[in-house]
């Protein structure tokens, strides 16, 4: 046997407006909290009028070559440092720093941000305030198609080129037993391998990949699944919301895929026709 109760109108228009009234009550609490977390979390805006932007880099590109030649990068550092800067109407001041010493930089004032690579468990993403660019990558090898390695393991003893400011592919060529051939840019590196001086270079996949795009590098093609993925990422000390905001505003209309797809293939486009470049400057020699 079940009883039903129904309470008068009367009552049940005084227990809906009551919980209506709650919800209100709880929704302008939530709304007035988020205001005020939003508030702190945003922090006062940056400003660089008295003084440069200083940006930690992993590498510095020398004042000049002994040619006068300029090349592209091996990535993205400087380009956006760069960017940042003009964002944020600042002059721009590069101040090398090691990659395990980010945190600790950013932590002594020594530079406002840091622009670095940084993979899933990287502790500066729990030490810092770690925006996102949108670009992320293993690392990969560019071999003859003729006579690829067959594995990673295979480097052992092999000559790989690897650039300066790729300290990441330096690293891990050293830990397979490689001989070690640093060069100045990409350039070097990947023509190196056309010449037969290097079995392999060391570079981004996702920058290799429109290389390999064309057919002047088909017989240069060769390669070995990306290891070691990292993103490219601009950390910020924990304590300046205001200055990670304004990081992340600068760079939000650059992250999206199809920039970073253009900027791929321009890096690809120049890279080869400084290879082209060099070597015919080589054989006229």
């Amino acid at each position: 046997m079940s009883l039903t109760f129904r309470p008068p109108r009367s009552i049940l228009r005084l227990l809906l407006g009551g919980v209506a009234l709650a919800c209100l009550v709880a929704a302008a609490l939530f709304a007035a909290g988020f205001a005020v977390v939003s508030a702190v979390a945003r922090g006062p805006v940056p400003d660089f009028s008295g003084r440069p932007l200083r940006v930690g880099v992993g590498w510095l590109p020398p004042p000049d070559t002994p040619d006068m030649r300029l090349y592209m990068e091996e990535g993205f550092e400087l380009d956006l440092a760069a960017v940042l800067a003009g964002a944020l109407a600042a002059e721009l001041r590069l101040v090398r720093i090691a990659p395990e010493a980010a945190e600790q930089a950013l932590k002594a004032g020594e530079v406002d941000l840091v622009v670095t690579r940084a993979g899933a468990e990287d502790p500066l993403r729990r030490r810092a305030r770690v925006v996102e660019t949108g670009f992320s990558s293993g690392l990969s090898l560019a071999m003859r198609s003729d006579r690829p390695l067959k594995a990673w393991s295979a480097l052992q003893g092999r000559t790989v080129c690897v650039t300066e400011a790729n300290a990441h592919g330096l690293a891990l060529a050293v830990r397979l037993g490689a001989q070690v051939r640093v060069l100045r840019a990409p350039a070097q590196a990947l023509m190196s391998v056309r010449t037969g001086e290097c079995d392999a270079a060391l570079h981004d996949r996702a920058l290799l990949d429109p290389l390999f795009g064309k057919m002047s590098w088909q017989k240069f093609s060769a390669t070995l699944p990306a290891v070691e993925p990292t993103d490219l990422v601009v950390a910020v000390a924990p304590d300046d919301a205001g200055l990670a905001e304004a990081v992340e505003g600068a760079l939000k209309p650059l992250s999206n895929s199809q920039t970073w797809q253009a900027r791929r293939e321009k890096w690809a486009a120049t890279v080869s026709f400084e290879v082209y470049r060099d070597q015919v400057a080589a054989d006229c020699h």
